[in-house]
């Protein structure tokens, strides 16, 4: 993937297009290694209410279960019910890029998951994350960039981002990996580390370097194989949809 996005920054001139080639580079290794059951697109995530995201570079959804909404050649529109977590795709991070990246995420974790039909075996089902139960799954919300500013002051600014807006566990980035660096995570009160943060856990900074992205694949792969689906009920976007009869 190094030598892709290396060849894609030489000979790709617009900044646009390299954008572009950047974003397609990292999907293409999640299509290939993440499990077939999920489904890897670029585009918007919407609820019932008619709420939208902004643009997303990487949006991981259930393949099976997903009824696609729009789609054309450069994005589509996904149920918010579906998405299991969202990745951001930089060629560097800097605190410009970081602080955009938050206000994306806010645009996500603002969006309501409701639209589900409730079989009684799923209401004895919880998924544990953030340090507390869910029933429904919360969109995990991750960073991949193939350069940045030194990880300490990246952890830095993360930090004050999240202590300045009051942000809890479960509305904050939640890791990020910077190819030719390392990874800033999470690590608990017993000092194992993970994608997610919980309470009492802090930000740990992994100086992984040429194993930066096998540690993030570990880390978000933890999560995403367990990540499950309720019945989703799609007759909630209806009111949304204009049919002229």
């Amino acid at each position: 993937m190094r030598l892709d996005f290396e060849y894609a920054q030489a000979v790709i001139k617009h900044r646009g297009l390299k954008g572009g080639s950047n974003e397609e580079i990292f999907r293409t290794f999640l299509i290939e290694y993440l499990p077939k059951s999920l489904g890897i697109s670029t585009g918007e995530l919407v609820d019932a209410n008619g709420n939208v995201s902004r643009q997303l570079d990487v949006i991981i959804y259930d393949s099976a279960k997903t009824p696609i909404l729009y789609s054309n050649a450069n994005t589509q529109v996904i149920p918010v019910e579906c998405a299991y977590a969202v990745i951001e795709v930089k060629a560097k991070l800097d605190k410009r890029e970081l602080y955009k990246t938050f206000e994306n995420m806010k645009t996500v974790r603002g969006l309501e998951k409701t639209a589900f039909s409730e079989p009684s075996e799923y209401s004895i089902l919880k998924d544990n994350l953030y340090g507390k139960e869910w029933d429904i799954w919360p969109i995990n919300y991750y960073i991949f960039t193939y350069n940045s500013i030194k990880l300490k002051t990246l952890a830095n600014y993360i930090n004050e981002k999240h202590q300045t807006e009051m942000l809890p566990e479960y509305s904050r980035v939640d890791t990020i990996c910077v190819l030719n660096k390392g990874i800033i995570c999470n690590k608990n009160a017993e000092g194992k580390i993970d994608a997610l943060p919980e309470p009492g856990s802090e930000l740990y900074i992994c100086e992984t370097e040429k194993q930066s992205l096998l540690v993030f694949y570990t880390l978000i792969s933890h999560y995403l194989n367990q990540a499950r689906l309720p019945n989703f009920r799609f007759t909630d976007y209806l009111g949304k949809i204009q049919i002229k009869c």
